[in-house]
């Protein structure tokens, strides 16, 4: 009878032991996966922040493309301005009443340089570059 006691002491000691073992795997495997859980949390977090600046660079690109495309249509204005000047009293005008262009400018330079009056009360007109007068 002592020995049928011992073994089935024995018995429950090893099926404690067993189920201790479990705990302890089930515990690592716990820790194990709350740590790979944090990092996935860590991980998605920058990957959050890096498609906000992502996105923040496409938007900024989108409005550099808008600009340069003013830019470019704005100089191909300014390369053919001859048809749309307009020569009266000396000074270049543009079609659409745009100002008075220095003419000395124009024909030597290509470059649309406007006239200043240079004292008020007269109707005299002198370019800031080439010191030209116009009456």
């Amino acid at each position: 009878m002592d020995a049928l006691k011992l073994i089935t002491a024995g018995k429950s000691a090893l099926d404690g032991i067993k189920l201790l073992n479990q705990y302890a795997e089930e515990i690592k495997d716990t820790q194990k996966r709350g740590e790979f859980m944090r990092i996935i949390g860590q991980l998605s977090i920058e990957l959050a922040e890096t498609q906000m600046k992502l996105a923040e660079q496409i938007q900024e690109s989108i409005e550099n493309k808008q600009k340069i495309k003013l830019l470019e249509e704005e100089i191909e204005k300014l390369k053919d301005p001859t048809s749309k000047l307009i020569l009266k009293d000396g000074l270049y005008y543009k079609e659409n009443g745009d100002g008075e262009y220095c003419t000395g400018c124009y024909d030597n330079n290509k470059k649309l340089i406007r006239v200043i009056e240079p004292l008020t009360g007269f109707k005299m007109h002198q370019c800031p570059v080439c010191k030209s007068i116009y009456n």
